[in-house]
């Protein structure tokens, strides 16, 4: 990985790069050999100071961007039914890059997918799984993923607003979050369930905390974070020690039907189907913006399926799905959305939302692929999976809108409350063993 030249002496305090270790190995194809261009279906807002280089192009290509770039907002509107960008030509080859070289792309197309998540002090980067071939890349490396770390000699980056505090915490938290997520002697649902439980209980460490913030006017107004008191940091730390060890998920399980089961809720005949919750969550995401106008034909014929599906019938498809499913496919995607999602929650405090939707993500993508699945007569490929995966998450992950509202919905939805998602993943468990 290219590092960025350190700052001068004097100025010394660490800014921090993590990134997983297959970050440097993305190749971009041109043209038509990319299965799903990023050039199409997706807004770009071009930086300021590339905008300042466009205003001094002359000629044809000058004189289009005058027309097709919104130079007060740095917007390129996309165009036509396939919502394409104004510079993609019909070879699906970038104009600009054909004319002025790729160094004259804005900082969003020329990264893309990869990723900066910025913090103070601290830069966290990705390959984000919108792109086709960083998805098909993911889905088929077999050993576990490393998140490395470099640092740098940087000014100091302080920002009164974010809570530099909680940030402390939730680094490690989520280290011990992705050690769970690759601990293969567990199964996937296993290592779900155990994800969610000690996002829950970390959590709650953080709400506790939060209640010694001003709740007074004028002082609530301002931005303040208690510290931890040491108490706090002792249990988060108990919290991550537990959850590492060998018995965590045996220590669970002995609780697990009495947390997912209300005692009213009990008897067999008014249990909710694991496939009535599975078609919530499905239908939940019908109701968000589409980016692709085939993505909300995609979802209806998932749910037409799974209506004419027998509650056994279901059960048994799936059972033979999960018995040749490769789970490190799914361990791979789920550390991924982990990575992303967790230290986010620094700005909301909603840790157990941002992990409910890593664990979801993956369950509504395994769902996809087990539709697809029984449409090709049990057959299934990488690069369907690839296929079905990245649009999935381009679909969330492309649009401000629907990443605002699927955490909404994590945080709020009775659809993704916590009982819910812990019986799906408890019931999968169970067809895994016993099938």
């Amino acid at each position: 990985m290219e590092k960025p030249a350190e700052q001068k002496k004097g100025m010394a305090i660490a800014m921090k790069y993590y990134y997983p270790d297959y970050f440097d190995d993305f190749e971009c194809v041109p043209g038509h050999e990319c299965p799903d261009s990023c050039c199409i279906r997706w807004q770009i807002v071009v930086d300021p100071d590339t905008l300042k280089k466009y205003r001094h192009v002359q000629g044809p290509l000058g004189k289009r961007m005058a027309e097709k770039i919104d130079f007060s907002t740095g917007r390129i509107c996309p165009h036509g039914e396939d919502n394409r960008c104004e510079f993609l030509n019909e070879d699906n080859l970038c104009d600009i890059v054909l004319e002025l070289g790729e160094n004259a792309l804005c900082e969003t197309c020329h990264t893309h997918p990869r990723h900066e998540e910025v913090y103070p002090n601290v830069r966290e980067r990705s390959l984000a799984m919108t792109c086709p071939i960083a998805c098909k890349q993911l889905l088929e490396r077999k050993e576990p993923v490393n998140i490395d770390c470099y640092e740098v000699h940087a000014r100091k980056e302080w920002d009164p607003f974010f809570d530099h505090k909680l940030f402390a915490e939730l680094v490690p938290t989520r280290d011990t979050l992705l050690s769970i997520a690759q601990d293969r002697k567990f199964s996937m649902n296993q290592r779900m369930v155990m994800i969610l439980g000690m996002a829950h209980d970390v959590e709650s460490r953080i709400h506790h905390r939060a209640e010694r913030k001003h709740t007074s006017f004028p002082l609530k107004n301002l931005p303040f974070f208690p510290n931890f008191t040491d108490r706090e940091k002792h249990q988060l730390r108990k919290i991550r020690k537990a959850y590492c060890e060998d018995t965590a998920y045996e220590k669970i399980e002995k609780r697990l039907d009495e947390i997912i089961y209300d005692e009213k809720y009990f008897r067999q005949e008014n249990e909710e189907p694991v496939s009535t919750i599975m078609t919530d969550m499905l239908f939940a995401l019908s109701t968000m913006e589409a980016l692709n106008p085939e993505w909300p034909p995609l979802l209806q014929s998932i749910l037409n399926i799974r209506e004419e599906m027998s509650r056994e019938e279901s059960r048994g498809r799936m059972a033979e799905y999960t018995e040749q499913e490769d789970e490190i496919e799914l361990e791979q995607m789920l550390v991924y959305f982990l990575y992303v999602y967790c230290c986010t929650s620094a700005y909301d405090e909603q840790l157990l939302a941002k992990c409910k939707m890593a664990v979801v993500n993956v369950l509504i993508i395994r769902e996809l692929w087990f539709m697809r699945w029984m449409e090709n007569d049990d057959m299934l490929t990488i690069d369907e999976k690839a296929e079905l995966a990245h649009w999935y998450v381009r679909e969330i992950e492309n649009s401000d809108e629907n990443m605002e509202q699927w955490d909404s919905l994590m945080q709020r939805s009775p659809r993704f409350a916590i009982k819910k998602i812990l019986k799906v993943l408890r019931r999968g468990d169970i067809l895994k063993q016993t099938h």
